[in-house]
Formats: C-alpha cells, sequence, structure tokens
C-alpha cells in the first residue's frame, strides 16, 4: 500500500513574513542540512523559501543589498506546490513529474486541512519511493515464490486425484463387469418372466452406476486439461442416422412422436470429433426424452457453410417435456446441478451431463445453449465449427466406436448368433474369478471355449507350447501384468509375433490406449465389457489376423 505525505514531513523552522532576507541568509548558512522553509501567517502557509534559489537570488548583482534588509516576502516562491498530508504519495510524484517539476528541486508545503502542517523535499519524496519500490519487489518475489510452491503442490494433488481416479476406476470396473456380464448371462440363461425382469433390474442399475462412474471420469479430465479430441472425417448423415436408430425404441417406450433430421444444402462430409459430437448430442436428446412424459422429441442437425473449407454444425433438440424453473436455469450447466430436488428425486442422474456437454463443445470451439418454460418444454441447441472434409465418403459408412457414456441400456442387443462346429483357440489371461466366469460364459454363447492363464507369466508359459488364435488379456494382475506378458509374447518368434492380443481392461484412464499399443498389442476393450463390442473387436482379429507392424492402430472399444 502507498505511504502518505505525512511521511514525508521535514523538521524545518516557520519563517514569519516580516523576518529580513539577511535572518534567513545566516539560517540557511548555518545549518547546511536545510533546504526549504515555508513562511507562515498565523496558520496558513503563504510561501516558500528553497535553499537553492534564495542563494541564486541573493548572489545576484546587487542581491544581498537588495534583500538582506527587506521582509522575506520579497524573495519566497508566492505559488508554491501545497500538498495534503493524506495524500499519496505516488499521486503527488506523479503529479511533480507531469505537472510541478520545479517542486523536486525547491520543495513543497504539507497542509493538514488547510492549516499548515511543515514542508516536503524532493529528496526525501525520492529516498520514499525507492523505499515502496524496494517493498513492492519483495512482495512480488515472495509472491513469486508463494505462486510456485502453489504450483508445485497443484501439481502434486492433480498427479494424485488422476492416480486416485485411475485406481478407483479399475477398482469400480473390475466388480461392476462382474454384475452386467453375469446379468447378462443371466437375461440369456432361459429365466422365467419374474426372474427375467430381476436380471433385467441387475443389469439397468450397473448400467447407471457405469454412466456415472464415466461422468466423473469425463469431468475430472476435462478440469485437467487431459481431454484429447480426436478429429476424423465423418458424415453428418450416419450421425443422423445413429442418433435415430439409437433413441427412437426408448422414445416409443414412452409413446412420445421421436424424429431426426438432417437439414439439406451444406457439406455432410466434415472434419471433427464424430465420438464427442455424438456424446453431446445423445446426451440431449436423452434428456429430451428423459424429461418428457408424452408429446414429442424433435431433433433437427444442420451443417452452415462458413467459407469454402469451413461449416458450422448445429444441432437442436426440442421437447415438449417439463420444462426448467426459472430459479434453476442459471445453474444449469454447473457441476452437480439439477433443476430442483424433486427432478433429482424423481428423475435421477448426477447432474453432470450437461456440463460435461458444455466443456466438450467449448473445448470444440462452439458453444452451447437453451430455451425452456416449465411446463411447456425445452428447446437445447450446440453449434461448433468444423473444417470440411477433403475425402469423399468410403463406400460404406461405420458408425464408429460409441463413447463409454452412452446409456448402454439404449444400445442395441446383440442377435442370437448360430454357434460355429469348431471355434478359434483363445487364450485368456485373467486373475479375477468372477471376470473368468463372465468372459468364458460370454464365449459360451458362442458356443467357444478357451484355455484359462491366471497371471501374465502362465499366458507366456502358455503360447510357448501352443498356437493360439487370439489372446484375451488383462492388464492388472499379480506377479507378471498384461504389459509386460506382452512384450515377452512378441519375442517368442514368429508365433509371439502373428497371435492378435486384444486388452482387457478396468483402467479407462487417458494413455491406457497408447501404453497398449508401445506393449505390442492390438485392440483394447474395456470393462465393463460391451458384448456386441466385445465380439466385433475379436471377429476384426480373427478375421484379419495379425503382421507384426499391425500394432500400429488400436481399436478402442
Amino acid at each position: 500500500m502507498s505511504r502518505t505525505v505525512r511521511s514525508l514531513l521535514q523538521d524545518a523552522p516557520q519563517l514569519d513574513p516580516k523576518v529580513t532576507g539577511g535572518a534567513v541568509y545566516d539560517l540557511f548558512s548555518h545549518d547546511p542540512e536545510l533546504m526549504v522553509c515555508a513562511v507562515v501567517e498565523g496558520t496558513q502557509p503563504i510561501g516558500l523559501v528553497s535553499r537553492n534559489s534564495f542563494f541564486l537570488r541573493m548572489a545576484d548583482t546587487h542581491g544581498r543589498a537588495l534583500f538582506e534588509k527587506r521582509p522575506v516576502t520579497f524573495v519566497m516562491d508566492k505559488d508554491p506546490l501545497i500538498v495534503d498530508k493524506s495524500s499519496l504519495v505516488s499521486e503527488v510524484s506523479r503529479h511533480i513529474l507531469t505537472d510541478r517539476n520545479a517542486a523536486l528541486f525547491d520543495g513543497f508545503i504539507i497542509t493538514d486541512e488547510d492549516r499548515y502542517a511543515g514542508v516536503g523535499t524532493g529528496v526525501a519524496l525520492m529516498k520514499t519511493l525507492q523505499i515502496e519500490s524496494e517493498e513492492r519487489n519483495r512482495k512480488l518475489v515472495a509472491l513469486a515464490e508463494q505462486l510456485g510452491r502453489a504450483r508445485i503442490e497443484a501439481l502434486s494433488a492433480n498427479q494424485a486425484k488422476s492416480e486416485f481416479l485411475a485406481t478407483m476406476s479399475h477398482e469400480i470396473r473390475t466388480p461392476l463387469n462382474g454384475v452386467l456380464g453375469v446379468a447378462q448371462l443371466l437375461q440369456d440363461s432361459g429365466l422365467n418372466e419374474e426372474q427375467g425382469r430381476l436380471a433385467k433390474t441387475i443389469r439397468t442399475s450397473g448400467e447407471i452406476l457405469l454412466r456415472i462412474l464415466n461422468d466423473v471420469l469425463d469431468l475430472s479430465k476435462i478440469e485437467a486439461g487431459k481431454m484429447d479430441l480426436e478429429p476424423q472425417d465423418f458424415d453428418a448423415a450416419e450421425l443422423m442416422q445413429s442418433s435415430a436408430s439409437l433413441w427412437r425404441p426408448r422414445a416409443e417406450e414412452k409413446g412420445l412422436n421421436f424424429s431426426v433430421e438432417l437439414s439439406k444444402g451444406g457439406p455432410t462430409r466434415l472434419h471433427g470429433d464424430p465420438v464427442r459430437i455424438k456424446q453431446v448430442l445423445f446426451n440431449l436428446i436423452g434428456n429430451a426424452i428423459k424429461f418428457t412424459a408424452s408429446g414429442s422429441v424433435k431433433t433437427v442437425i444442420q451443417v452452415l457453410p462458413l467459407t469454402p473449407g469451413r461449416a458450422v454444425l448445429r444441432a437442436e433438440v426440442t421437447d415438449t417435456g417439463c420444462g426448467i424453473p426459472e430459479t434453476a436455469q442459471k445453474k444449469l450447466f454447473t457441476a452437480f446441478a439439477q433443476g430442483d430436488g424433486a427432478t433429482s428425486r424423481k428423475y435421477g442422474g448426477t447432474g453432470l451431463g450437461l456440463t460435461i456437454c458444455k466443456r466438450l463443445v467449448e473445448l470444440m470451439g462452439g458453444t452451447i445453449d437453451f430455451t425452456s418454460s416449465p411446463d411447456q418444454g425445452s428447446r437445447f441447441w450446440f453449434e461448433t465449427p468444423l473444417r470440411v472434409a477433403t475425402e469423399a465418403a468410403p463406400a460404406t459408412v461405420s458408425s464408429g466406436s460409441e463413447h463409454a457414456s452412452i446409456p448402454a441400456q439404449a444400445q442395441a442387443m446383440d442377435a442370437d448368433i448360430p454357434a460355429p462346429q469348431t471355434g478359434p483357440k483363445i487364450l485368456l489371461a485373467e486373475d479375477n474369478p468372477i471376470n473368468q466366469e463372465v468372459i468364458r460364459g460370454f464365449l459360451k454363447f458362442r458356443g467357444w471355449s478357451c484355455q484359462l492363464a491366471n497371471d501374465g507369466l502362465e499366458a507366456v508359459e502358455a503360447l510357448k507350447t501352443t498356437a493360439f488364435d487370439l489372446v484375451l488379456m488383462d492388464i492388472q494382475m499379480p506377479g507378471m501384468d498384461g504389459f509386460e506378458a506382452t512384450r515377452h509374447i512378441r519375442q517368442l518368434g514368429e508365433a509371439g509375433q502373428t497371435t492378435p492380443i486384444i486388452a482387457l481392461t478396468a483402467n479407462a484412464m487417458r494413455g491406457d490406449d497408447r501404453r497398449c499399443i508401445a506393449a505390442g498389442m492390438d485392440g483394447y476393450v474395456s470393462k465393463p465389457i460391451d458384448r456386441p463390442k466385445f465380439f466385433a473387436e475379436m471377429d476384426r482379429w480373427l478375421e484379419s489376423g495379425r503382421t507384426p507392424d499391425s500394432n500400429a492402430h488400436i481399436s478402442v472399444v
């Protein structure tokens, strides 16, 4: 904080207006430290006598003869700078430097509510400014050190948070894989109606837990700046088709009029992150269906040309649902916020979905907003700028891998697949007994079986003596983990080089897929395992086989 002029007060005698120039001459001569005196009448300052100016006047031709016996009022500065002692030193300094340069050499008068209080000098002003500058520098250095320590602590805390989330994700996903996997096996085991209903309840509850886990992980990655976009060419028509096919069954269950439209006129082949765009769009559609008891949910997708090589993708979801109270609209995109307590109790959820949507849209350089009226419905929309794809559309359009947080109960169940007479030779490296049962049950669904390895070392030893068509490799196992086991397998010669290895892991944090690539794996299936995606990934590698360099690209499902 800047000092006040009070700190500049000098110990200087007051001069009576009647005192003679000779007396002032003697005063300055006897005190070489005295730089300036004020002429004061009563309590009012009327002039200033500066040492330098005074001696120049007295040394002038006949100067002493002229002023020695005359009152000091003849040689004083009749218009000195006068400042109140409560003024800030910094303000006085700026005023002197811009408007009253002479005061820096001649000094100035200090008053206290218009009454004389003392004098100040340029020397005292410079010393005070230097002290303030040194104090500011010390504070800045201390602040920089404090910020440095805070940054180190924040990085350490963030690292601890990331490690905690990675551990918790793995520990939660592992038993959750057992819950969802066994529930799926139960549903396919010929249960009666009541048993089927109970198995469906178990599976639905597990899927809700999985969505919550994915939302928390997504939000933590975004806040830590570790959410990566993966741009690629995609087709807006496929976005429309996947939205319609995924959500129409759920809307029809509630008796809603449901439609997804793609406006004509703009380019349809775009370059962006289709997985994150689907995540935002599917969340908005899912919310619209969730909060609409009757009426309709309509989605309109537009591609608006911007420049020859750029376009804006706009998606708008309109429903006739319960709407959002005005008191809740301002905090709707805030983490863990919902319309009100009754909404949370009635519909469930963490309130993270829209927060993640907003962060993702902003990460893609776009905007998201809404309008809503209670009991009349809502309209949510987002826009994101994208490049127009330069390559033509492929002959067949694949929907691509969906993001893990897309509601699992809305995904289509795989159709019954006839069991082949002979199945591939599969090695399963998995230490968790529940996950062993789930995966073996999934394989049994196709009439397949597998050889079991309880850890990485057993898997390596099995590959030394037996040729397998495919290896399903868990990552975290006691002793030799999946990464190390894969590296050993790739060193076993031709058999080790050509056997496809698919990672089965409960790890879902950033960089896990790249670690699998570096270890020499080919595919990556996250737990809880989605059966259709699991079989699709197995089929891909069983049909295409593997070459030693095919791990340059990994499929994450």
